[in-house]
């Protein structure tokens, strides 16, 4: 942190315009980064989601589940097997049966596409997320410093403007 005791408003402005622009321009490669790799990803996904798409509606249009076509609920399961309906075992059997079936029915079609070139601008745009860390943050105390400063600059002015108030009024009643 600079000493803002003897710092000029010039000299703290420059100040300011420096790491403001800083920050700018490191938001903005951090952006065009994060765009590239959306771009990328996009790119490579295309042909995998629509395969892994129709291999959904396969999987769960599967005669594995057709079993299950009596069943609308979970529940409806239990229920049989407590009617006497289905035995025990069967019961496990459809209740794992379900229990697949919806998770291909929640599993993400476009799951995240990882490879190194993901990897690499992932780290490329942490890296500039980082970089000015130290000037901007002492850019930041810099600028509480001087607003603290300012603060007790104002203080000050209002002190003396109540004196002189004060000072006026005492004369203006002792002429009188």
């Amino acid at each position: 942190m600079r000493d803002v005791t003897y710092m000029s408003a010039k000299d703290f402005g420059e100040i300011e315009k420096s790491a403001k622009e800083k920050m700018m321009a490191r938001n903005r490669a951090a952006s065009a980064i994060e765009d590239a790799l959306a771009r990328y990803i996009k790119t490579k996904t295309r042909a995998k989601s629509r395969k892994a798409a129709l291999e959904k509606d396969a999987a769960i249009n599967s005669q594995r589940f057709a079993k299950l076509s009596t069943y609308e609920r979970r529940e409806d399961i239990q229920e049989a097997f407590g009617w006497g309906i289905i035995t025990e075992s069967e019961r496990d059997r459809l209740e794992d049966l379900w229990d697949e079936r919806e998770s291909i029915k929640t599993a993400s079609v476009n799951g995240v596409y990882s490879d190194l070139t993901t990897q690499c601008l992932e780290k490329a745009r942490l890296y500039v997320l980082g970089l000015f860390d130290e000037e901007v943050a002492d850019y930041e105390d810099t600028k509480r410093a001087w607003d603290k400063q300012l603060a007790q600059f104002e203080e000050e002015k209002r002190q003396r403007q109540e004196e002189y108030k004060k000072w006026k009024n005492g004369w203006t009643d002792a002429s009188v």
